[in-house]
């Protein structure tokens, strides 16, 4: 049976609410014009298109025994789960380098305010890493008295994350540990160094795939549909997102300052949406990218932060 583990002190990152709901005062002391995040829930309409990066496997079984139908399981049930959304997957054409081979810190860990930057930039609107952390062989007692003896098993944990490519906050996390039994001269050659072949292991790593498919869907989901400006072109707000994701002509965004950066644990970075700027409408839509030219206030600079007008 799987079982929800303690979280790696590796994999904690800050997970500051301001962030998903909106930063500044309670709405009820912010003057009635200034309009946060929070006062914006549409955007269901919109296709949300989402990268998935490489399987980071820091594990001794390097082969694909583990891996493929993990990752296999992983991909089929988060795409059922999250239904209609598209995803950006390593080896797909046109799929941007970073799904590769993501920004990190020097810590090892994800920077993920340099990868939100690049998720947005690819007309992204969130990011999942999953991770192939640990196959270990375990020991332990088993009877008492004359009946003592002693029993091996073969640990995995596996997890997933996924983060928003606006923010740059975590939206979701899922770590999963289970084992497998295996004989004393097995668990030997393991400790040895050497990946063998346990059938058992490939079916425990299948329904952890399915299970943080499903958890990694069902977050994309429940998340909001955001986009960003991306560039500025003969006074147009040029978007990374087009037809594909269900924009027409005349469709109207609210525009946040998204300017503010806040630092949080180890150095991380995160966006914290801002107050409403203006609004653009949109004149010009291609598959991947559209034009909008601005209705109410001054021409917003590159990295504001668009939602559906209400």
């Amino acid at each position: 049976m799987i079982a929800v583990s303690g979280l790696k002190t590796k994999l904690l990152l800050l997970l500051v609410p301001i962030l998903v709901c909106g930063c500044g005062t309670s709405t009820s002391y912010r003057p009635a014009d200034q309009k946060t995040i929070r006062d914006f829930t549409g955007g269901s309409g919109y296709r949300k298109t989402v990268g998935v990066m490489a399987l980071l496997n820091t594990t001794r079984f390097t082969s694909d025994q583990v891996a493929l139908p993990f990752m296999t399981v992983f991909l089929s049930s988060m795409e059922s789960t999250a239904s209609g959304a598209l995803l950006d997957v390593p080896g797909k054409a046109g799929a941007p380098p970073f799904l590769w081979n993501p920004p990190r810190l020097a810590n090892g860990d994800l920077d993920v305010f340099t990868l939100s930057g690049l998720v947005r930039a690819e007309g992204m609107n969130a990011v999942v890493s999953p991770l192939l952390l640990d196959i270990r062989v375990r020991k332990r007692d088993t009877g008492f008295w004359i009946f003592k003896d002693v029993a091996y098993s073969l640990q995995i944990q596996t997890a997933a994350a996924i983060y928003d490519g606006i923010t740059g906050a975590r939206l979701a996390l899922g770590i999963l540990t289970d084992e497998v039994d295996i004989d004393e001269y097995e668990a030997g050659l393991i400790r040895e160094g050497q990946e063998l072949q346990v059938p058992d292991l490939v079916e425990v790593a299948e329904e952890m795939g399915e299970a943080l498919g499903e958890r990694m869907g069902d977050a994309i989901s429940d998340s909001s549909w955001r986009a960003s400006v991306h560039s500025i072109e003969d006074g147009a707000c040029i978007i990374q997102v087009g037809a594909e994701a269900g924009i027409q002509a005349g469709d109207r965004f609210t525009v946040l300052d998204g300017s503010r950066v806040l630092t949080g644990l180890d150095g991380q970075r995160y966006i914290v949406p801002g107050a409403k700027i203006g609004d653009i409408s949109i004149g010009r839509v291609g598959p991947r990218q559209a034009a909008g030219v601005t209705e109410t206030g001054a021409v917003p600079p590159v990295g504001s932060i668009l939602v559906p007008g209400q």
